[in-house]
């Protein structure tokens, strides 16, 4: 957490088929989304207007667009798709993006994925 920053959040459950084990050869299965982004009070005109804190709706459509691949190649490339789309709202500095599949080794185990990022990093990143 980040002191002075405003931080919009965002869960959501898809289904996603990234083909990393072998257990989703059958289909994809439900990958748990959670990503964070945080953006400096002082660079917010309008607090009351959340399109100018942090717009939201960006980042919950860039994790639904997950969907739409036919065949993501892993978490860690999904992850990065919604960092990208985070880091276009301009006042964003800093994300985390997770994602977990709850039911990869039938809810014994979780793995998971984690990405933080500043805008620095994901800009070096790009480079």
């Amino acid at each position: 957490m980040l002191a002075n920053h405003w931080c919009a959040s965002v869960d959501a459950t898809i289904q996603l088929r990234t083909g990393c084990n072998p257990l989703e050869k059958h289909g994809p299965q439900a990958v748990v989304v959670h990503a964070d982004a945080w953006a400096p009070v002082a660079a917010i005109a309008n607090p009351h207007d959340i399109r100018e804190v942090v717009d939201y709706e960006v980042i919950y459509l860039a994790i639904l667009r997950l969907e739409e691949n036919a065949h993501c190649e892993c978490l860690e490339s999904s992850i990065l798709e919604v960092m990208d789309a985070i880091f276009t709202i301009p006042v964003v500095t800093s994300a985390l993006v997770s994602m977990h599949k709850p039911h990869v080794y039938n809810g014994r185990a979780t793995p998971a994925i984690t990405l933080t990022l500043s805008r620095e990093q994901w800009l070096k990143a790009r480079g």
